[in-house]
C-alpha cells in the first residue's frame, strides 16, 4: 500500500498497473493478488485509509483549538491542508473520480458523511454564539470547502501560477484562506481596509501601490 501511494504521488494518480506494482517491490507475478482481489480493491483500500487519516488529522487539530467555535471551525481548514500537503499520494486517490470504486468498500459514502457532520456542527455553533451570519449551514460548508480545496489542490499538484516557477508568493498561507473565506460570513466583519493590510501588503515594504496616497514634497 505504501508503495502504490509512492506511484500515486509520482503520477498524480492511480495511474500504475498491479504488475508494476509488483516490479516496484521486487516480488513476483501475481504476489499483489495474495492480498488484494484486484487493482480497485487495492485502491479502495486505500482510499478507506486516507480518509481514517484525515479523519485523525482533523481530531488533532480540533483537540489543540478547544471550546471556541471560531477557532474550531478554523482548525478544520487547517487539518485540510495540512492533511493535503502531507500526504500528497492519498489526497490525490481521494479527491480524483474513479469510475472502478466501489463506494461501500472504500467506505466513501460514510466517511464523507462524518466530515460533513464535523463541520456542519462547527458551523451551527458558531451561528448559535453569534459568529457568522444565519443560513443554510450545508450551503455555508459548500462555500467554505471550495477555499480550502482549491488551495489544497494547487499546493499538491505542482502548478506554477502567472509561470512564477513558485507559489511562495503568489499564494495566502492557512491562515490567510481561513480568514478570508469566513470573514463575508462574520456579523462583526473586519474592513476591506484591514483585510488589504492584514493578507495583501507588499511583501518588499519598499513598494507601494497606485491606490497608496502619494506624500506632498
Amino acid at each position: 500500500m505504501e508503495t502504490a501511494l509512492v506511484l500515486i504521488d509520482q503520477r498524480d494518480g492511480p495511474h500504475f498497473s498491479l504488475r508494476e506494482l509488483e516490479r516496484a517491490l521486487g516480488v513476483s507475478h501475481a504476489s499483489a493478488y495474495r492480498h488484494f482481489a484486484d487493482k480497485a480493491a487495492l485502491l479502495d483500500a486505500l482510499t478507506a485509509e486516507g480518509f481514517g487519516r484525515l479523519a485523525a488529522c482533523q481530531g488533532e487539530e480540533l483537540k489543540k483549538a478547544g471550546g471556541d467555535p471560531m477557532d474550531r471551525l478554523k482548525a478544520l481548514g487547517v487539518a485540510y491542508i495540512r492533511f493535503a500537503l502531507n500526504n500528497k499520494g492519498f489526497f490525490s486517490l481521494m479527491f480524483s473520480e474513479r469510475g472502478d470504486e466501489n463506494p461501500e468498500r472504500s467506505n466513501r459514502i460514510q466517511h464523507n458523511q462524518q466530515a460533513l457532520e464535523t463541520l456542519l456542527g462547527c458551523i451551527i455553533a458558531c451561528q448559535t454564539a453569534g459568529l457568522i451570519a444565519d443560513g443554510d449551514p450545508k450551503r455555508i460548508a459548500g462555500y467554505v470547502i471550495l477555499a480550502t480545496h482549491g488551495l489544497a489542490a494547487y499546493r499538491t499538484q505542482g502548478h506554477d501560477p502567472l509561470g512564477s516557477g513558485s507559489d511562495d508568493t503568489f499564494f495566502p498561507g492557512i491562515d490567510a484562506v481561513n480568514e478570508l473565506t469566513i470573514a463575508p460570513l462574520l456579523l462583526d466583519r473586519p474592513s476591506a481596509s484591514e483585510m488589504s493590510r492584514r493578507w495583501f501588503a507588499p511583501l518588499d515594504p519598499t513598494l507601494r501601490t497606485s491606490a497608496e496616497p502619494q506624500s506632498e514634497s
